[in-house]
């Protein structure tokens, strides 16, 4: 199953995959590792008005076979964002099983997780320069006088 969600941030949409992951689950009894969220830095817009957060459109992609668990996975959705969105729109596209394939390469891990992800343990220096506030050009006032500025050019009438 695959989740494509328009009109939300990222965060919301990473802490919404980790509230619903089990839950979906649960119902459609699809397997753990095939359930994804996808979200897009997008905007949505009507009329030339940003409807972002306002709006929110989410397609699921699932086996032909789970189309009959829309209503349910709607109420899922609907009781999730609640407090994130003003209105919902729900698209939901049929899947063949023999149409899904997955490459997985057994040399490395299935996901990243908190313990196999890559620390960078980098100390950074802070920043403690100031920003300098005084003439850039001071002392320089002769050679400025000497830079003809730019000409421009006008039309003849």
């Amino acid at each position: 199953m695959h989740i494509e969600i328009f009109g939300l941030d990222k965060y919301v949409v990473a802490t919404l995959s980790e509230q619903l992951h089990l839950p979906l689950i649960k119902l459609t009894k699809v397997n753990e590792n095939d359930l994804f969220f996808s979200v897009f830095e997008s905007m949505i817009f009507h009329r030339n008005v940003d409807q972002n957060a306002w709006h929110t459109i989410i397609r699921i992609f699932l086996v032909e076979t789970d189309m009959k668990f829309q209503e349910e996975i709607k109420t899922l959705f609907i009781g999730a964002l609640k407090d994130q969105t003003i209105h919902l729109h729900f698209e939901f596209y049929p899947q063949l099983k023999q149409n899904i394939h997955h490459v997985i390469r057994e040399d490395y891990p299935l996901f990243v997780t908190e313990s196999n992800a890559v620390k960078i343990e980098e100390e950074v220096e802070p920043l403690t320069q100031e920003i300098f506030h005084g003439n850039v050009f001071e002392g320089k006032e002769k050679d400025l006088e000497t830079i003809d500025p730019p000409t421009t050019k006008k039309k003849p009438s």
